[in-house]
């Protein structure tokens, strides 16, 4: 099916300061704070996701909607990550070897994303190719907490000033379609996966 570009959607008032749209709304207190309930909203859709695709209907416009949360929030998640976290742990930490995995972890993030975005809820692929993202984003999401977050804290960095950083650059970006910062030029090539066992409501 040829790609359909989505039309820009109006994007509701919220605080940068919190996750996009995220039930944990309420004030984060540093950037990994900031980035965690990223990751908690992440989580959130791939699980509210699986929830439709396992309905008799599929409910393709539900679908859609919570696809296009999800990559707005990845899409701007990794943004954040990139341009002020992993320059820092570079200078500071050394460039711990976690952060050239993660940010190998977000190309190919970027490149399912362009590949789900070629795509429409009702297409044969469209479940794996949302299945293929979250194998790709879970794991390293726990990596990040479990490991790269716990070194920045102990490094005793500050925290509070990123995160003013990356509210006035979030506050920025939502002018745009956050579905395509970064992203390489669409494929066709078909991408396969199972749907990743962490978002299976059954073991929630």
């Amino acid at each position: 099916m040829p790609h359909t570009t989505r039309a820009p959607r109006t994007r509701p008032e919220f605080d940068p300061g919190t996750t996009m749209r995220s039930p944990f709304a309420h004030r984060a207190r540093d950037a990994l704070d900031l980035l965690q309930r990223d990751h908690e909203l992440v989580r959130k859709l791939l699980c509210d996701y699986d929830h439709l695709r396992q309905g008799d209907t599929g409910d393709p416009e539900g679908k859609a909607d919570i696809v296009e949360r999800l990559c707005d929030v990845l899409c701007l998640c990794a943004q954040m990550e990139e341009e002020f976290l992993y320059p820092l742990v570079r200078l500071v930490l050394n460039g711990i070897a976690l952060a050239p995995t993660l940010l190998c972890d977000h190309a190919q993030l970027r490149r399912l994303i362009a590949h789900l975005d070629e795509l429409e809820p009702t297409d044969p692929g469209y479940d794996a190719a949302v299945a293929d993202i979250g194998d790709c984003v879970l794991p390293s999401m726990n990596q990040a907490q479990t490991v790269l977050f716990a070194e920045v804290r102990t490094a005793g960095l500050d925290m509070v000033t990123l995160r003013d950083q990356m509210v006035r650059c979030r506050r920025a970006q939502l002018q745009q379609d956050l579905t395509r910062i970064g992203l390489p030029a669409p494929k066709s090539t078909a991408v396969l996966g199972a749907w990743p066992p962490a978002c299976r409501l059954a073991e929630m």
